[in-house]
């Protein structure tokens, strides 16, 4: 097990704060985002705009989540890219498949 120096892992602990405190201040702003637009606007928000805020926010403190705790910000950057593009892939197949699955489900009905 290799040992750190002390600037060093002051500065690990330093990145895991200050990612967490960013991923507090996404979540207080998801709460509050939902909160308002239940009590004020639901009626004058289109849902499709809470949705894209809510899956961009959650993809923020995802990208933080796999980036500082799972420690893959410092890989090489080959490995990054062979776990970061199939998830993409995937991704795109779960939209592709649901779109396809809804106009299936139109056609039947």
């Amino acid at each position: 097990m290799a040992h750190l120096d002390d600037a060093s892992y002051n500065s690990m602990v330093k990145a895991v704060w200050q990612a967490t405190a960013l991923m507090a201040i996404v979540t207080v702003f998801e709460v509050a985002f939902a909160l308002v637009h239940f009590w004020y606007l639901q009626d004058s928000l289109p849902k499709i705009y809470v949705h894209v805020v809510m899956i961009v926010a959650t993809l923020i403190k995802a990208f933080f989540i796999i980036a500082e705790f799972m420690h893959l910000k410092y890989e090489k950057r080959p490995l990054i890219m062979s776990l970061g593009l199939p998830l993409i892939f995937l991704v795109w197949a779960l939209i592709a498949l649901s779109v396809e699955g809804n106009y299936w489900l139109k056609i039947i009905h």
